[in-house]
C-alpha cells in the first residue's frame, strides 16, 4: 500500500471515528442527559399544576377559619338561626349537628342544598370520610377536593367550637369552593402550560395519580394524570401538554454538522498529504535517486512535523560526517604522507578534471618536473632519515611556487616531484621555474637539516595561452612526458639546470630552451 492510499484511507477512518464517536456521545450521553433535564423540567410543571391545587384548598380553608363563618356557624348549631350577613363569593356552606345531619346550608342561588345529595341525604357514614376527628377541647379541620356531579370542588371540614378552643363539639362546617376549569386553562396558558381538564371515567383508574407521583424519569409529550377526590373516587383527568421535548431523531444542524465533516474529509487529507505524505515520498524519491548515483547528500526538505525535523537534521549531521570523512580519505589517499604534497593517485583526478576545462578555455598551461640530483648518494651518505628531511624541504620549496588553488605538485616518485600549472604566462613560468631551482640549490644555507650542497635539475613543457590543447595532445600524460623528456636533457647537460619546451599560439612548434 501506498502512502497516498494509507493518508486516505486514515483521513477516512478518521472521519469515520467522528461521526461514529459523535453517534456513540449524542445516543449514549447527550440525549440521556437532555432527557433528564427535560423530565426535571416536565415535573416543574406538573408540580406547579399540584401547588396551584393545594393553593386553592388553601384559600378554602381560610375562608372557614374567618370570623363570618364561625360565627355564623356557632350561631345555627346553637339553635339560634342567622343568615351569612358578610360578602362572599361562589362557595357553598354546609353546617352538620355531631351526628352529620345537615343544620344549615348557604350558598348564591339558585343553588340549593338537594343539588348536593352525598352531602345533604346520602349515608352519615359516607359524610363522616370526609370529616375531622372531632376532640372537645381541640378545633379540627380537613381540606381536600370533592366530586359532584361533573364539578370538582374543593372543601374545608372543620370542627365548630362555642369559643376559642373551647366546646369544639357543637357540629361540622363544611365549605365548598368549585374549581374553576376555564380559569385554570387560561392561567397555566399565561405560564406556558397548556392544561385540559375533563370528568375522569372508569377507564381513567389506571392512570397515575397527580398527587401520588414524586417525578420523572423520561420526558413525555402530552400527560393524562388522574385527579382523585377525597372520597377516592375519580375526579378529573387533568391532560397536560409540555413544551419541552428531546428529539432522538436527527436534526438539520446535525445534518449540516455532518456535510461539514464529510468537507473534512478532503480537508484532513490534504493536511495530511502536506504535511507528512509529500516530505516522505520528496526524501524517499531523494535516496532513491541517491542509490542509484551513489552519491549520498543532504535533503531540502521543509518540515512541519517536529520528529521528522529531528530525524532530517540527523540525517543530514550523518551526510556531513560521512562526506568530511570521505573527504578525509580521498585527502589521505590522494596525498602523500611524507611531503603532504599529491600523490599520483591525486594527479590523476586533477588531470582528468581539468583537462577540458583547459582545452575548452585555452587558458595555456605548464607541467614542471623536478629530480633532485645525486640523491641516491645523499640518502646513503646521510641515512633515509636525512633523505626524508631533504624531501620534505624540497617540498615545502615547492608548495611556494605551487600556491595557487587551481595548480597541483605532486611527488611524482622517490625524489622526483611534479608540478601543473593551469592559465599561466609564458613569462611568469619561465621565472617560477628558474627560482625554484635556484632555492633548492641554496637550501643548505637557508635550513640545518640539510647536510650538503644540493641540486635540482628541472623540465619544462609550456603551452600558451589560445593553443587549442584538444587537437594537439589527448591528456596531461603527454605534456608530463614532454617535461619528463626536458628533464632527462637538462640531466644529461650538467644537471642543475631548467629545460623548457614551449607551444606557442600563432605558429605550434616545439621549442627548446
Amino acid at each position: 500500500m501506498t502512502l497516498k492510499r494509507l493518508a486516505l484511507l486514515l483521513s477516512m477512518v478518521l472521519v469515520l471515528v467522528l461521526v461514529a464517536s459523535y453517534w456513540l456521545l449524542r445516543t449514549l450521553v447527550i440525549i440521556p442527559m437532555l432527557e433528564r433535564e427535560v423530565a426535571a423540567l416536565q415535573w416543574h410543571e406538573t408540580l406547579t399544576v399540584q401547588q396551584w391545587l393545594t393553593q386553592q384548598q388553601m384559600v378554602v380553608t381560610e375562608l372557614a377559619a374567618s370570623p363570618g363563618y364561625r360565627d355564623w356557624a356557632s350561631l345555627v348549631l346553637a339553635g339560634q338561626p342567622a343568615p351569612l350577613t358578610f360578602s362572599r363569593g361562589e362557595e357553598v356552606a354546609l353546617l352538620y349537628q355531631p351526628d352529620l345531619s345537615l343544620t344549615g346550608f348557604s350558598a348564591r342561588e339558585p343553588l340549593v342544598a338537594e343539588q348536593f345529595p352525598l352531602l345533604a341525604a346520602g349515608a352519615p357514614y359516607v359524610r363522616a370520610r370526609l370529616m375531622p376527628a372531632m376532640l372537645p377541647e381541640t378545633a379540627m379541620e380537613r381540606t381536600g377536593l370533592l366530586r359532584s356531579g361533573n364539578q370538582l370542588y374543593s372543601f374545608s371540614a372543620s370542627t365548630v367550637c362555642a369559643g376559642r378552643g373551647l366546646g369544639c363539639s357543637l357540629g361540622y362546617l363544611l365549605l365548598l369552593k368549585p374549581l374553576p376549569r376555564a380559569e385554570m386553562a387560561q392561567l397555566f396558558d399565561r405560564l406556558g402550560i397548556r392544561v385540559e381538564v375533563r370528568a375522569a371515567t372508569i377507564d381513567d383508574q389506571t392512570l397515575p395519580r397527580l398527587f401520588e407521583i414524586s417525578g420523572f424519569d423520561e420526558p413525555q409529550q402530552v400527560r393524562n394524570l388522574l385527579l382523585n377526590d377525597a372520597l377516592s373516587r375519580g375526579g378529573w383527568v387533568i391532560t397536560i401538554e409540555h413544551a419541552a421535548m428531546v428529539s432522538r431523531g436527527v436534526e438539520k444542524r446535525e445534518w449540516i454538522a455532518f456535510a461539514l465533516l464529510l468537507v473534512l474529509l478532503p480537508a484532513t487529507n490534504f493536511l495530511l498529504w502536506r504535511v507528512f505524505v509529500t516530505p516522505i515520498e520528496f526524501g524517499s524519491a531523494q535516496l532513491r535517486q541517491m542509490e542509484r548515483e551513489q552519491h549520498y547528500r543532504k535533503l531540502p526538505v521543509k518540515l512541519y512535523v517536529e520528529e521528522f525535523r529531528h530525524l532530517l537534521n540527523a540525517f543530514n549531521g550523518l551526510i556531513s560526517r560521512v562526506e568530511k570523512q570521505r573527504q578525509q580519505l580521498q585527502d589521505l589517499s590522494q596525498t602523500d604522507a611524507l611531503t603532504g604534497l599529491a600523490n599520483r593517485r591525486g594527479l590523476d583526478y586533477f588531470c582528468e578534471r581539468e583537462w577540458r576545462r583547459l582545452c575548452r578555455a585555452r587558458y595555456g598551461g605548464a607541467v614542471l618536473m623536478l629530480d633532485i640530483d645525486d640523491f641516491k648518494a645523499y640518502n646513503d651518505e646521510f641515512g633515509h632519515q636525512a633523505g626524508d628531511e631533504c624531501l620534505m624541504a624540497v617540498a615545502r620549496e615547492i608548495k611556494r611556487v605551487a600556491r595557487r588553488g587551481e595548480d597541483i605538485a605532486c611527488r611524482y616518485g622517490g625524489e622526483e616531484f611534479c608540478i601543473i600549472y593551469v592559465e599561466i604566462q609564458p613569462d611568469t613560468m619561465e621565472k617560477l621555474a628558474e627560482s625554484l631551482r635556484h632555492h633548492v640549490e641554496v637550501l643548505n644555507k637557508s635550513t640545518a637539516v640539510i647536510k650538503r650542497h644540493l641540486t635540482a635539475s628541472i623540465g619544462v613543457a609550456l603551452v600558451d595561452p589560445g593553443v587549442d590543447l584538444g587537437k594537439q595532445f589527448n591528456n596531461f600524460e603527454q605534456l608530463i612526458r614532454i617535461a619528463d623528456q626536458q628533464l632527462y636533457l637538462a640531466k644529461q647537460q650538467g644537471k642543475n639546470r631548467v629545460k623548457l619546451w614551449r607551444m606557442r599560439a600563432e605558429a605550434p612548434q616545439n621549442q627548446k630552451a
